[in-house]
């Protein structure tokens, strides 16, 4: 990126570092400094000449190859990134009631493997106020922890072939069980 001269900079917005989206950084490397920034799945990685401060207007430039037409969508999310916008509802979506339960369980097991205990792992998962106001010995709270423990545990002994689409399930295959 670099500043543009002031007469043509008279349509164009001004670079601000703080409206990129995102986790940002900034790099000094042999050509000068680089903006690294993540938002969401997208990388944004913009080097920046020596003239451009911040609230100058800017132009980007992009190197040019046989490959471009398959990158203008990319170009396009981190030309939107630069001017505060984040990606596209459309590339992001909401996870699942499943999906938020395998997560949940990959990390009761991680807190497992950790040494942590149930009342930790809880805390962990559904946050100090919850445990404090619903925390019992034989409680809720608790058997949920000790659900997603058994659920991990499955996913280790083979279950994650299942959810990798490796193996299939009797409900998928019905008839077609293996011999025991």
């Amino acid at each position: 990126m670099r500043a543009l001269t002031a007469r043509s900079a008279s349509d164009q917005r001004s670079f601000d570092l703080w409206r990129v989206p995102g986790r940002k950084r900034l790099a000094l490397g042999g050509a000068g400094l680089t903006l690294l920034a993540e938002v969401s799945a997208q990388h944004l990685h913009a080097s920046l000449a020596g003239d451009l401060a911040d609230g100058t207007a800017y132009a980007v430039t992009v190197p040019l190859g046989p490959a471009l037409r398959g990158q203008l969508d990319t170009f396009t999310v981190q030309a939107q990134a630069l001017q505060g916008l984040s990606p596209a509802a459309g590339g992001v979506r909401a996870a699942s009631r499943a999906e938020l339960l395998h997560l949940r369980a990959l990390q009761a097991l991680d807190g497992t493997q950790a040494g942590a205990s149930h009342r930790d792992i809880a805390q962990a998962l559904f946050g100090l106020e919850a445990v404090a106001l619903r925390w019992q010995a034989d409680g809720e709270l608790r058997a949920q922890v000790r659900h997603l423990l058994r659920r991990a545990e499955a996913y280790m002994r083979g279950g994650y072939l299942v959810l990798a689409g490796a193996r299939r399930t009797a409900a998928q295959s019905p008839g077609d069980e293996p011999m025991r």
